[in-house]
């Protein structure tokens, strides 16, 4: 299956990059590709050579599209690299830009000829970095620990601060001072924004920020720094909406915005005065029920993005700005498939009065063989995407429903929080209610109820076999984690530190950590008889992971295979924490029917 995702157009637009996966060609890597347009139509695609095995992650043209920039993952772990290729088709040369002390460097966009980098070292430490693609010589921006260089221009940067869910954005000065862009506000998160030149009359620059600080939803706020004060202003909110994304054109005038509708995507396109007030805003209906990557060109003519849907591939599509146009040029190919039609979006209440919902998959009528899929983060989200491996169990006639528990992103800042720390019980009860709530509506059989999960979505699986042993016929848990204190032990360092006020912190909440641990409570668990383990579990992980590394897998593994639950594993050679190749995606998607097959949760 072909599959276009995460565009860059050219600043003229005279050209797009991309990135491609398409089946088993290409090594069945996502791969970066470049290609000419003209008027809108799209040349012949080439992928960009570069010496590195791992699937691209995103890619970014310099401002006159002499240079792109590719972000890869090597092995697809999270150490992710940049290389830095001409645009010239005669040109095979590609460059790798990092320290030898990096432990991984990230895009971030180019601040007019220099390309700014975010960069982290083993110990955590990170660097903002200007780097000049002509004799890589680098300038560092900032320096801090567990920071992230998110943008950079006319000599200004934002260096993000703070672990997940109490983020912050910090202005960093020409001269290397520093201060923050809004005042301290434990809960909010401010993660997201960018630079605009500084203003004619008193030479500091405005910033647009994603944020939700002040406010129970995200959105855009203006913040403009004069005489060393801080004067915000919101720019553009909705009452029932998150932003997921917002970009500006290079001159400003332009905008657009994707607002997050309990799942589906809403585009806006903005008409933006000198001092960023909206002077127009206008609805474009999407081909799709999920966007996300948004790229203006210098002009604000075109925008480029990705849309999916259950039945529609992931595929890049350009928009003409002034008619709403929306064109595909990448030619996302979903054939062969077979019709999902359009996922129901249901809600439903848990058991201490929280609503929380979810997408159903309809694959039979009437209390049903029933998948409840759990999506990572935990701030991730359950969205109408394209589920390549999903697909396969709805066709083997199971339905599938993708809950968005507490923790999850798209609801409003309150519920994103509601299972930080001692919350983690309450967002554990969900996993119950959620299953309960199948069973009563009739639309579950409750003795052909299997729960997955990737990530976070793992971690809940093996949850679920250990709080709610007799529940489920079945179980698979895609690297997930089963003791969050050897999580914290052996994950990368900056991503332990993050999440410390997500699950708790290894000192302060040593016993909360053990006890939402599911290796922990497996172990206070009989070994026979009613309240006894019995649920069979399908473990898959990549062996390169390095985020949730395989000896999560393991140890719970081993914990299940000592007291006899059937257990298996799929193990990754050649992925990290996402799954990337095609065929390996295949081989998950047969697994899985396979093994829900094995105990009788379908025919």
């Amino acid at each position: 299956m072909r599959r276009t995702t995460a565009p860059d157009i050219a600043p003229d637009g005279s050209a797009l990059a991309f990135i491609l996966r398409d089946g088993d060609r290409l090594g069945g890597l996502p791969v970066a590709v470049q290609a000419p347009l003209i008027n809108g139509v799209l040349g012949e695609p080439r992928p960009v050579r570069i010496p590195s095995n791992g699937p691209a992650l995103s890619v970014r043209y310099s401002p006159h599209a002499h240079w792109l920039a590719v972000e890869i993952a090597p092995a697809g772990t999270e150490r992710t690299e940049i290389w830095l290729v001409s645009t010239d088709p005669s040109d095979p040369s590609a460059v790798l830009l990092r320290d030898d002390t990096d432990a991984k460097t990230s895009l971030v966009e180019w601040d007019a000829g220099l390309l700014a980098v975010d960069a982290v070292r083993e110990d955590g430490l990170a660097e903002g970095r200007l780097v000049a693609p002509e004799d890589g010589s680098v300038r560092v921006i900032d320096r801090r620990v567990d920071g992230k260089l998110v943008a950079a221009g006319a000599g200004y940067a934002l260096m993000r601060v703070g672990p997940r869910a109490n983020r912050e954005l910090l202005l960093i000065t020409p001269d290397g001072s520093w201060r923050p862009l809004l005042p301290p506000q434990p809960g909010s998160t401010t993660d997201e924004g960018c630079i605009l030149p500084p203003r004619k009359n008193d030479g500091e620059p405005v910033m647009l920020l994603c944020t939700d600080h002040s406010s129970a939803r995200r959105r855009v706020l203006r913040v403009h720094a004069k005489d060393g004060v801080m004067r915000s202003r919101d720019v553009i909110t909705h009452r029932e909406a998150d932003v997921d994304e917002f970009c500006v054109s290079r001159d400003e005038g332009t905008a657009a915005v994707l607002w997050n509708l309990s799942g589906r995507s809403a585009l806006e396109l903005l008409s933006l005065d000198e001092n960023q007030r909206v002077r127009m805003r206008r609805a474009v209906p999407l081909p799709g029920m999920v966007a996300h990557g948004l790229r203006l060109t210098d002009d604000g003519s075109v925008l480029a993005l990705t849309v999916e849907s259950p039945d529609v591939a992931p595929t890049v599509q350009l928009v003409d700005t002034r008619t709403g146009t929306v064109t595909e040029v990448t030619g996302g190919d979903g054939s062969g498939e077979t019709p999902l039609g359009t996922p129901e979006l249901l809600h439903y209440t848990s058991r201490d009065g929280v609503e929380l919902s979810g997408w159903l998959y309809r694959a039979a009528s009437g209390p049903a063989p029933t998948l409840l899929h759990f999506h990572g983060g935990p701030e991730g989200q359950s969205r109408p995407e394209h589920h390549d491996v999903l697909r396969a169990v709805i066709e083997a006639g199971v339905n599938v429903f993708t809950p968005n528990v507490r923790g999850s992103s798209g609801s409003g800042r309150a519920f994103q929080h509601a299972d930080n720390r001692y919350g983690r019980f309450a967002g554990i009860q969900d996993l119950a209610d959620s299953a309960s709530f199948l069973v009563d509506a009739g639309i579950a059989d409750a003795s052909r109820l299997a729960v997955s999960g990737r990530s976070y979505g793992g971690y809940l699986a093996n949850i679920a076999v250990t709080w709610f042993p007799e529940m489920f016929r079945a179980a698979v848990c895609a690297c997930g984690m089963s003791d969050l204190e050897t999580f914290y032990r052996d994950t990368e360092p900056w991503i332990a530190s993050a999440a410390y006020p997500k699950y708790g912190y290894p000192i302060q909440d040593g016993e909360l950590l053990r006890a939402v641990s599911p290796l922990q409570r497996l172990a206070g668990m009989p070994t026979s008889g009613e309240g006894a383990a019995v649920t069979p579990v399908l473990f898959i992980h990549g062996m390169h992971d390095t985020n949730v590394p395989p000896s999560e897998y393991l140890q719970m593994k081993a914990a299940l295979d000592d007291r006899g639950v059937p257990t298996a594993a799929l193990e990754l050679e050649d992925e990290g924490h996402e799954f990337v190749r095609a065929v390996n995606r295949q081989r998950i998607a047969v697994e899985m029917v396979d093994w829900l097959r094995r105990f009788g949760v379908c025919e």
